[in-house]
């Protein structure tokens, strides 16, 4: 097979020329950027995750094109070199629900030539790698998801022949010395595809979409591929297509539990928006995919500097924001003038029927070209690892940037203070209460020597409100039931189980608590999470995001920062 295109998106991006919006319709604000500690060995086609609470870059090639097998975790200020089985070269990684990641595929050889089979673990509990099997096809530039039912759907390539499978891990059993693990061709696709987005669907399906042809073709295809049954027609794409990415997670592009994803679109002229991708319970035949409601066109320039937007969505479901990046469309020539930019999304109010408000975020010049999608930190900011420092896979970078983007919730004295405040409202109110009876009891107390009749006795009767009746139910039914346990959790199954609707229960720990529903259950989550490592000294932190409720690692050791001041690995110290 013939070498890489240099770079995906300066091949196949439609021209914005005639659409160019001015971004006075959107509010403008410079956003700091901090170079972090370079990484050992320039790269580029790498991976870029979270295990283990660490984070990581693993894979990809170093200067001249070459693969590296080698990974890099951040601590102490500085990066630490591994050595991987395999370089996975414009592979796929996927965060597993058991902790570890699957690494599979990747070029053959330098210069972007081949596609493999190969797949491996990285364990963070031991930081190795172990290779174990290969995969059914031989595969570049594939994309992969994990679902519910641990099933990971892989689909995509590149100069090579695509299809669907599914990989299996199955935990060993007693007695047995291995894990195992078992991939499966599932079918044949409709429309091949390199880099496709991969969104899950209700009941363990899957729907699979994109813009570009397994030779960096342009695809104008109006239907998605499914996991499970045939093809669907998508209206939308009659006159959007998917937005072309490099590499990228779906799951970070997730809005709701209930299978709602943000992904951006692109029209003929070049123009940018925003479409929801939705999961239709019920009926597997109709995932529907709208265009989301914003407060004005998403801003294709700033002050002439034409921008390329190149990434995925990336959700923080803790602020209720998405961010779409971009950059100067100039970093195909000169990269050292080369701009960050950076589109919030505030979905939340979307979501109450208004149009989502946007915010565009904008660097100085960082010389820096990223070629896959950036990563959300636990602290909820931006951060690119590597990339292409001129454009050419040749010269990769070493530079890593943080974009301070990251919002937080009261830290753990804050909310204390808060549950603090809440029962001494509660007492003063029994104590008034009590006071108030007495009152009565005392200004009647001549009137009972002259009738034995209590007919007359007049006790106010305290209305409590509808709304604090709720919240003790909603309580109750936490505390009670654990549901915060359940990492499938939504605001319709507490609704269902009080007999209210979803607003309701929203509003109400919105105006009792402060917060919002996920907010409000993720704090159960980390104060049970806080129990087990109390309790249990020699608890895996896997086992203990996992056991606490939470769907993902991230997510527990974002959460676990912003409500506690420290990591879980440093809380277990204090502890111990």
């Amino acid at each position: 097979m013939k070498a890489f295109l240099h770079l995906i998106l300066s091949c196949t991006m439609l021209s914005a020329t005639g659409s160019v919006k001015a971004a006075d319709t959107c509010e403008v604000r410079k956003l700091e950027a901090t170079r972090m500690a370079d990484l050992n060995i320039p790269r580029a086609g790498h991976q870029v995750f979270y295990a283990g609470g660490e984070l990581m870059v693993a894979g990809g090639h170093t200067d001249g094109f070459v693969p590296t097998p080698t990974a890099e975790y951040y601590a102490d200020g500085k990066w630490h070199q591994l050595s991987m089985t395999y370089n996975h070269d414009f592979g796929i990684s996927v965060m597993l629900k058991s902790g570890k990641v699957l690494l599979a595929g990747g070029c053959e050889q330098p210069t972007g030539i081949g596609q493999t089979y190969t797949a491996e673990f990285y364990d963070p509990l031991t930081r190795t790698f172990r290779g174990f099997g290969n995969m059914n096809v031989k595969r570049v530039w594939a994309s992969a998801l994990e679902l519910n039912n641990g099933q990971v759907v892989i689909a995509g390539n590149w100069y090579h022949a695509d299809g669907i499978e599914l990989f299996h891990e199955k935990q060993s059993h007693v007695g047995d010395n291995k894990d195992k693990q078992s991939f499966e061709y599932i079918k044949d696709v409709a429309t091949e595809r390199s880099l496709p987005y991969i969104f899950q669907m209700a009941d363990g399906d899957a729907l699979i979409l994109g813009s570009i042809g397994t030779r960096g073709d342009t695809l104008r295809c109006t239907f998605a591929d499914r996991l499970k049954g045939d093809t669907v027609h998508i209206p939308l794409f009659e006159t959007w297509q998917p937005l072309v990415t490099g590499m990228h997670h779906d799951e970070a592009s997730l809005i709701s539990d209930d299978f709602t994803y943000l992904l951006p679109v692109q029209d003929s002229t070049g123009q940018v928006a925003i479409a929801q991708v939705q999961s239709v319970v019920g009926d597997l035949q109709s995932p529907t995919i709208t265009l989301y409601p914003t407060a004005c066109d998403i801003p294709m320039a700033y002050q002439g500097d034409q921008i390329e937007y190149f990434s995925n969505i990336i959700v923080d479901r803790q602020a209720s924001r998405a961010y779409l990046a971009g950059i100067s469309r100039c970093f195909h020539a000169t990269p050292e003038k080369a701009r960050y930019y950076v589109l919030s999304i505030d979905y939340a109010q979307a979501s109450e029927g208004n149009a989502a408000p946007m915010m565009l975020y904008y660097t100085d010049p960082l010389n820096a070209t990223p070629d896959c999608a950036p990563l959300l930190t636990p602290e909820g900011n931006l951060l690119f690892a590597g990339g292409l420092s001129d454009n050419s896979n040749y010269t990769p970078s070493a530079a890593v940037w943080l974009l301070c983007l990251g919002t937080t919730l009261p830290n753990s004295s804050e909310s204390g203070i808060n549950w603090l405040l809440w029962i001494g409202l509660a007492v003063f109110g029994l104590i008034l209460l009590t006071v108030l009876l007495l009152t009565v009891l005392r200004r009647n107390h001549g009137d009972w020597h002259n009738d034995s009749s209590a007919a007359d006795i007049r006790v106010p009767v305290p209305v409590i409100p509808p709304d604090d009746i709720l919240m003790q139910r909603i309580t109750c039914l936490m505390e009670e039931q654990e549901l915060y346990l359940d990492s499938e959790l939504k605001l319709s199954d507490v609704a269902s189980s009080l007999g209210t609707n979803r607003n309701a229960i929203s509003n109400c720990i919105n105006s009792q608590r402060g917060c919002s529903f996920t907010q409000f259950v993720n704090k159960y989550r980390i104060d049970y999470a806080q129990r087990l490592l109390r309790t249990r000294s020699d608890i895996k932190i896997s086992e203990v995001w996992t056991t606490s409720g939470f769907s993902t690692e991230r997510t527990f050791l974002r959460t676990f920062k912003q409500l506690t001041g420290m990591t879980p690995s440093e809380f277990k110290t204090k502890i111990d």
